[in-house]
């Protein structure tokens, strides 16, 4: 029997999808003290983005962040900027296209804002690009 995934576990099944991605796994808040490591963190918010008057329901949101480890070098800063412009290309693509995460009632998922370095090393640097899931939970 298949155990049953969270959402922001099935966000990370989707983000490692991405073309751009080199050893494509993603870990579940935390990430690997290692260049080309990334992960999902969840980020405080309210879930609750409108309720509906009717009381059928809900439009809700996952807020978290994609977070990548890389090398950190004024070359390599250059390379990290570029993938981070890539990635949130693809999943404005991917959103367009209606490839979403397999979450039920989801209505997008999407970069909130670019990529920016949260921490640095010598030699590497976290760099995070903020993301939003939306979805409708009925009662």
């Amino acid at each position: 029997m298949e155990q049953k995934k969270s959402k922001i576990e099935k966000i990370s099944d989707f983000i490692e999808k991405c073309p751009f991605l080199n050893n494509g796994k993603i870990n579940v808040d935390y990430i690997k003290d290692k260049p080309q490591s990334y992960a999902v963190n969840e980020t405080p918010a309210n879930p609750i983005v409108t309720e509906f008057k009717n009381g059928d329901g809900s439009r809700r949101q996952i807020v978290f962040d994609f977070a990548v480890q890389a090398p950190f070098s004024a070359l390599e800063n250059l390379k990290n900027s570029i993938f981070c412009d890539d990635f949130t290309d693809w999943i404005e693509e991917q959103n367009n296209i209606g490839n979403l995460p397999d979450i039920e009632g989801i209505e997008s998922i999407e970069c909130t804002g670019r990529g920016t370095i949260l921490q640095t090393k010598d030699t590497t640097a976290i760099y995070v690009i903020p993301m939003r899931v939306t979805y409708i939970k009925e009662n």
